[in-house]
């Protein structure tokens, strides 16, 4: 069984500029094209994403039935949830087939490595102004009080605040926090492989006996990590 990992693709409406949706589609579609596998997704699929009772976002068709394809074909397909899409749901679990695992770091088994997958956010020592409010963001209370607001006004102002692809083409090349390195490095004492997104940097870094791999992302890195017979490589999707 070979696992493919991928994180960060910050996918906003069809019909609105991204400059790697089409290429994340070409990479689901060409794997599609092989025999069942496990696909894993870390996070942050989607710049935002909240699902009403009676309301989910829309425009995002392309890669929902992409994901549908995959599952319908025999794949196993795996979300951990991102910090600007925590609350994917039963529509997003229903329209594509994919678990929703949010009990993370998440220890798992990929072809005999013994891997332990998180988004990446709030990992550490650093980061403390996030850490202090994650707990608060991602509680019961928050999701109901924004269930309250009505779905046009709120997704348009969450989607002016979480405009990933416009912020990360204006930035510099980014760097690894040492303090995620670090965790990396703790959790690398009782396991062979560490994988995270949300920093957007692809990197492959031997520790100890083992390796911390942050996946890059689908806006301008496009990487991913194949895992096959138990041997990590970090790619680049050139299709």
């Amino acid at each position: 069984m070979t696992h493919f990992l991928i994180s960060d693709a910050h996918l906003t409406p069809e019909g609105t500029p991204h400059p790697g949706r089409d290429t994340l589609l070409r990479f689901l579609r060409g794997l599609a094209e092989s025999g069942p596998q496990t696909l894993w997704i870390l996070g942050d699929l989607f710049d935002f994403w909240f699902e009403y009772s009676t309301a989910v976002p829309a425009g995002y068709g392309g890669v929902l039935c992409r994901l549908r394809v995959l599952s319908d074909a025999g794949w196993t397909l795996n979300f951990i949830p991102g910090n600007h899409d925590w609350w994917v749901g039963k529509h997003f679990s229903g329209e594509t087939g994919m678990s929703i695992l949010r009990q993370t770091p998440l220890t798992a088994d990929l072809g005999g490595m013994k891997a332990v997958l998180a988004h990446g956010d709030g990992m550490g020592r650093g980061d403390w102004g996030y850490r202090t409010f994650k707990p608060v963001l991602r509680a019961g209370i928050s999701r109901f009080s924004f269930s309250m607001l009505h779905p046009t006004p709120a997704t348009a102002f969450a989607m002016l605040f979480s405009d990933t692809s416009r912020k990360h083409l204006r930035k510099k090349a980014r760097v690894i926090p040492r303090h995620l390195s670090a965790w990396a490095g703790k959790q690398l004492e009782n396991c062979d492989l560490v994988v995270t997104g949300h920093t957007h940097v692809p990197s492959f870094s031997p520790i100890g006996g083992g390796v911390f791999v942050s996946l890059g992302d689908w806006i301008g890195s496009f990487t991913y990590l194949k895992v096959e017979e138990g041997i990590p490589s970090l790619e680049r999707y050139e299709g």
